[in-house]
């Protein structure tokens, strides 16, 4: 019987704290899934989340970094995950569910 071989992962702080390792493991089953497989599940939360989409009123290209700044702190403030629990494309964020999108609308300086 051939002893298993230990592969050491290295992966730097933010990406750690993006995607511990609960739930890289819970997704893909091992800690190094292939960029194609990322894509593909970050993609199929993209899909299902549709129903929990809001629409960021339109703003110039010049603001828009610092207006996804803002809303990124915040909804980290709120303890959700970005990829997981919500994902910002454009002019559109999509939560994994209804109750982040209700705290969202309710928390959000929808006027700035």
């Amino acid at each position: 019987m051939q002893p298993e071989s230990k592969q050491t992962v290295y992966r730097s702080q933010l990406h750690q704290r993006m995607f511990p390792d609960d739930l890289v493991l819970g997704a893909f089953g091992k800690l190094n899934p292939s960029t194609g497989e990322r894509s593909a599940y970050f993609f199929e939360l993209w899909m299902d989340s549709r129903p929990n989409r809001y629409m960021i009123k339109e703003i110039i290209q010049s603001q828009r970094k610092l207006i996804v700044a803002d809303i990124t702190k915040f909804l980290n403030k709120l303890g959700l995950r970005q990829m997981c629990d919500y994902q910002i494309k454009g002019s559109e964020i999509r939560f994994s569910n209804a109750t982040d999108l209700a705290l969202f609308k309710l928390g959000w300086d929808h006027d700035r």
